[in-house]
């Protein structure tokens, strides 16, 4: 049920895509590309990595019945994270007034819109990952198709009752509304479901060991939005605005190819945090590989069927996009490599190797950055898309071989020498 709701949001995102690229032009698109590129980022740090947090320790105080503690870790999450996310956001809005003339009218006004769904996007994927930790599968997923078709819904009303195409502010606008209706309807699952129990007297140590695992976190997700949303920011920076909206356009499109891998992975996450605080390791490794089996089988005949049937996509988005077509191709390998890592990050993450899932985001982060910067110059935006397959190979190599060397992945008598180290430390 979970993974047909994210295939269905997947649809539902590709819809999006082809609605506001066709009703925005170019130009508008890659404003509207760069203002949510930003919030995605900025959503990192108002999280705090308080959602992959989340997804270890709510699944691991419902797997022991700590309900004490599972209700007061939520509140302690949910309120840190509301004052980091309103705090960027703030900053960001003082920004860009500050440096409107600069920015530019248009742009200005999206950085802004997209300034206040901050916070509302921080607390709405921290609510998200709290269900799925509890197990309320389809409560955390629904969003992922509601948001993406309102908005497809919205954009169309607006765009047929215009005389011209809507502006990239409007888009921006009308993402908020989608945004604060999800978020108010995950609010209400979270209320419902992921807080059983009265919030006990939680000790100084566990608190220290919340924040320590969430600042792991924090860095980690921070890198991996360098690593995969740094190209459009770059593009904005140094390209022109038709490049972003050219290369933001086939970026989404090759999204949609790996949405429900993606998507598989956060799902199943809390279970390994399951199974590795039970000690039922043959179970991880089973559920691995059928994650990895699972998101190949869809990301790889979704990102052929874009390849086949492109020349009926840029029907669909209008005159201006035909030129993205090598960009798309080289994109779609990128998302290809990446499924083969399948939901190996998630089990590092699960099972206490953040430092070493800190070690391959850097690694691939650095990549990402420095080939932009060396291959954009001459080759433009077929230069990101070059940067973001080397990118993915060396996210998929680094964690596949470290998963590899996990103890869980050894023979019993190394699980067991880990075991009895972990005691003794």
């Amino acid at each position: 049920m979970a993974l047909a709701i994210r295939i269905a949001g997947a649809g539902g995102m590709f819809l999006s895509h082809i609605v506001l690229a066709r009703s925005l032009g170019v130009v508008g698109f890659g404003e509207y590309s760069l203002a949510i590129a930003w919030l995605q980022v900025l959503t990192v740090a108002g999280k705090l990595g308080l959602d992959n947090t989340s997804l270890r320790y709510v699944a691991e105080y419902v797997t022991r019945n700590e309900a004490g503690k599972l209700s007061g870790f939520i509140q302690a999450s949910t309120r840190a994270s509301f004052l980091a996310s309103t705090t960027v956001a703030s900053i960001v809005i003082a920004l860009v007034i500050l440096f409107r003339t600069t920015i530019g009218e248009s742009l200005s006004g999206c950085l802004i819109v997209a300034a206040l769904m901050i916070p509302l996007v921080s607390l709405r994927q921290i609510q998200e990952a709290s269900l799925r930790g509890v197990g309320r599968l389809f409560e955390s997923q629904i969003s992922t198709v509601v948001w993406p078709v309102l908005l497809s819904l919205l954009a169309t009303v607006a765009w047929q009752t215009s005389s011209s195409g809507i502006s990239s502010l409007t888009a921006a606008i009308l993402h908020l509304i989608a945004v604060v209706t999800v978020s108010i309807m995950v609010y209400q699952f979270q209320r419902q479901h992921a807080a059983s129990g009265d919030p006990v007297s939680i000790s100084d140590s566990c608190r220290q060991q919340w924040k320590n695992t969430a600042m792991a976190f924090l860095f980690a997700e921070g890198l991996i939005a360098l690593k995969s949303r740094a190209c459009v920011a770059m593009a904005g920076m140094l390209l022109d605005r038709e490049a972003v909206g050219l290369y933001g356009a086939m970026e989404k499109f090759a999204d949609v190819s790996v949405l429900a891998s993606q998507s598989l992975g956060l799902i199943i996450a809390p279970q390994f945090a399951s199974l590795y605080a039970a000690g039922r390791y043959a179970e991880m490794r089973r559920l691995m590989r059928q994650g990895q089996f699972l998101g190949l089988a869809f990301t790889l005949p979704v990102a052929l069927g874009v390849a086949i049937f492109g020349e009926y996509l840029f029907l669909l988005l209008g005159p201006g996009y035909r030129a993205g077509w090598s960009v798309l191709m080289i994109l779609l390998a990128s998302a290809c490599i990446a499924a083969f890592s399948g939901p190996a990050a998630y089990v590092l993450q699960m099972t206490g190797r953040e430092r070493t899932m800190l070690v391959i985001t850097a690694a691939s982060a650095a990549t990402n950055i420095l080939l932009s910067l060396l291959l954009m110059p001459a080759y433009g935006i077929m230069g990101l898309g070059i940067s973001q397959m080397a990118t993915s190979l060396v996210w998929t190599v680094g964690v596949r071989s470290s998963l590899a060397w996990h103890p869980v992945w050894q023979d019993k008598s190394v699980i067991t020498h880990a075991i009895q180290n972990e005691v003794a430390r």
